[in-house]
C-alpha cells in the first residue's frame, strides 16, 4: 500500500494541492486522516479514477463576496407586520 500526501495525490490526479484540499470531500475522493493530516492511498485513487470518477464538480460554484465564498443558505420567509400577523 502506497500512502500519498495531498501534494502527491494532487500530482497523481492532475490537480493542484489547493484544489484537492478544497474539493476532496465534495468530489468523493477516497481519503483518511493520519495524525490530523489528509492522506490518500494510490490504490484507492487508481480504483476511483477507473470507476470514472472525476474531480470535476457538477455543482455551480458558490458566489464570491469580498474575496470569500458565500455559504449557500436557503431561507424561506413570510412578510409579517410588527404585530406578527402575515402581510397579504
Amino acid at each position: 500500500m502506497v500512502i500519498l500526501s495531498v501534494q502527491e495525490a494532487a500530482k497523481f490526479l492532475g490537480k493542484t494541492p489547493a484544489a484537492l484540499r478544497n474539493g476532496y470531500k465534495r468530489w468523493g475522493v477516497p481519503h483518511f486522516r493520519l495524525g490530523g493530516q489528509i492522506k490518500f492511498t494510490q490504490e484507492a485513487l487508481q480504483e476511483w479514477v477507473e470507476k470514472g470518477m472525476t474531480v470535476e464538480s457538477n455543482e455551480p460554484a458558490a458566489p464570491v463576496k469580498n474575496g470569500r465564498r458565500a455559504r449557500r443558505v436557503t431561507v424561506e420567509t413570510k412578510a409579517t407586520s410588527h404585530s406578527g400577523n402575515p402581510i397579504v
